[in-house]
């Protein structure tokens, strides 16, 4: 990417043209008082991650904390049982997902709100306001951050299976049956509702992907706009 700044759009323009005429992408960064800020970019480590990296750290701490107190703190405290464990897996996959679907809105809404600036204003040549510009601007980043946590969500849920707590679950459960003698029969509907649920979760996070993957600068300038478009709208 190409950072581009000036005050003759013209001008602007032209070296805009320029730069994809040498294979590169322009990014128009406004006028020349975001000059300085172009200069100051070599020294800054990753610039364009700093406010999804923020974000995502600042929610991931407030629903930790939310679930702490629900699942663990609170039943220590009433009940006096002690799910400190829950902390390892089960709050992590619990937040997981959440947050991923709270970036992947994050990065579609400043689109509306733009679109809702331009025909309240009439026109679409204006600036947006800064806090829209670099939101817009950190739009991939954030869902980059999102398919991270989605893959997290995918692995600490594959290792459900395995864990202490559901294996003595399971065995007790067993026991339960064998000492009542009574064996509970196949629920169809419950059966049909789990493996849609897990079915529609496996296409999500394929499609999920493969929105990733596209959104990567080295894939999508091997794209056209319909073929991104086509991803991006599905």
């Amino acid at each position: 990417q190409v950072f581009v700044c000036g005050d003759d759009m013209e001008a602007k323009q032209m070296v805009m043209d320029i730069v994809r005429a040498l294979g590169l992408t322009p990014l128009d960064q406004g006028s020349l008082l975001a000059a300085q800020e172009i200069e100051n970019y070599p020294l800054q480590l990753f610039p364009m991650w700093k406010f999804p990296i923020l974000l995502s750290l600042g929610l991931t701490a407030f629903f930790f904390f939310y679930c702490l107190t629900r699942d663990v703190i609170y039943p220590y405290v009433y009940e006096n049982k002690d799910f400190s464990f829950f902390i390892a897996i089960s709050i992590p996959n619990r937040i997981c997902p959440i947050l991923a679907l709270i970036l992947l809105a994050l990065v579609y809404l400043p689109g509306v709100l733009a679109a809702i600036i331009q025909l309240y204003r009439g026109t679409k040549y204006r600036r947006f306001p800064d806090w829209l510009d670099k939101w817009m601007l950190c739009r991939k980043q954030l869902g980059l951050v999102a398919l991270a946590f989605a893959s997290l969500h995918v692995l600490y849920t594959l290792v459900i299976p395995i864990r202490s707590f559901v294996r003595w679950r399971t065995s007790s459960q067993i026991i339960s049956q064998a000492l009542n003698n009574k064996t509970e029969p196949l629920n169809n509907s419950n059966a049909w509702l789990s493996d849609s649920y897990v079915a529609l979760g496996i296409l999500g996070f394929f499609l999920f992907v493969l929105l990733g993957i596209t959104s990567l600068p080295s894939v999508s300038n091997n794209v056209n706009w319909r073929e991104f478009r086509f991803v991006q709208v599905r």
